[in-house]
């Protein structure tokens, strides 16, 4: 907005200081009477003149007045133009989204909108998460719909990361089509969230160790994830058709989640002493380890420890459930 108006204002204010130094000096006035000439002269009041003027007077007059009439008309057309053609309604959108934008926190970012990126956002608005998606095109964040922040931008700058809130974002989800592009993103967020955790989107073979050293948690690479379901449709039909209700976001009568062990939390101990089963009608199919290491299908006597993360399978009501009962320590 200062910068809409930075030009004309400018002008205004110095066609009016040339005025009540023009009328100070030639003709001997105070300030205050100078100033008032001047003003009301610029702005075609006709009150009259403040003390006879001089010929020399008149004829500064004559040139202030051209300079300052065509000076103020510039202005108001320009300010015209300025609320009537969007541009304010555009600027006050944008200082009211940097506004939400300040306030997230533990929220997601979805870089690139596109096919990969539409999904991202769907499942992530399914659950009730708050978005930021970013995309250089407006077209492709026309349709988001209520609820989704969106910012357009070049998601490999540090300025639009930052304006996306990245530093204090739970994930992001790398998805642009260029390899090259994710990884410089990736980089981009790991330098300026160390603990982002980060999903890369990767097409070119071998890139994948490059996304890693540049800071990705998670590798993603489309072509062969398709390739490797389709592969597991043809050979194990019933086992994939069930996968995909598993990660169905529309089936809510079983989900996988994640729930971290808090310290003070009742539910650590043995499995079998647990009962989540019993209690929750929850499985765990997994153990996260501090250390990184990952137990799949643990056993009736597997520890679920302080700071393990506990790999969940339920309905989306008992996992509701058990996740209250591991925060209410």
């Amino acid at each position: 907005m200062i910068r809409e108006l930075r030009l004309p204002v400018t002008l205004v204010i110095a066609v009016l200081l040339v005025g009540i130094l023009g009328f100070r000096v030639i003709e001997g006035w105070t300030w205050l009477e100078s100033a008032w000439m001047a003003l009301i002269t610029m702005t075609t009041i006709g009150f009259g003149e403040v003390h006879p003027l001089s010929p020399a007077g008149r004829l500064f007059g004559m040139v202030y007045i051209l300079a300052a009439v065509g000076t103020g008309g510039y202005a108001v057309a320009h300010l015209s133009a300025y609320l009537m053609d969007g541009r304010f309604a555009l600027h006050l959108r944008k200082q009211q989204r940097a506004r939400l934008m300040k306030a997230l926190r533990n929220h997601y970012i979805v870089i690139g909108y596109g096919r990969l990126g539409q999904e991202v956002v769907e499942d992530l608005r399914h659950h009730r998460c708050q978005v930021v998606v970013v995309d250089t095109e407006d077209r492709a964040l026309e349709d988001l719909g209520v609820g989704v922040h969106h910012l357009r931008g070049d998601g490999s700058s540090d300025a639009v990361l930052r304006e996306a809130g990245v530093e204090h974002a739970r994930a992001i989800a790398v998805a642009t089509p260029s390899t090259a592009v994710n990884v410089y993103i990736t980089l981009s967020a790991r330098q300026l969230n160390p603990k982002l955790y980060i999903s890369t989107r990767i097409e070119e073979h071998g890139a994948d160790e490059k996304a890693r050293r540049a800071g990705a948690n998670a590798i993603v690479s489309p072509f062969a994830s398709a390739g490797s379901q389709m592969a597991h449709r043809l050979m194990h039909p019933h086992a994939a058709e069930f996968l995909e209700q598993l990660l169905n976001r529309a089936n809510p009568e079983l989900v996988i989640d994640d729930i971290r062990v808090r310290s003070g939390s009742k539910l650590a101990g043995r499995l079998a002493d647990l009962r989540l089963r019993e209690r929750f009608s929850v499985g765990i199919i997994a153990i996260r380890r501090p250390d990184g290491v990952l137990e799949t299908v643990p056993g009736s006597q597997s520890m679920l420890n302080v700071d393990d993360v506990a790999v969940v399978a339920g309905s989306e009501d008992s996992v509701a459930k058990l996740r209250a009962a591991f925060k209410g320590g």
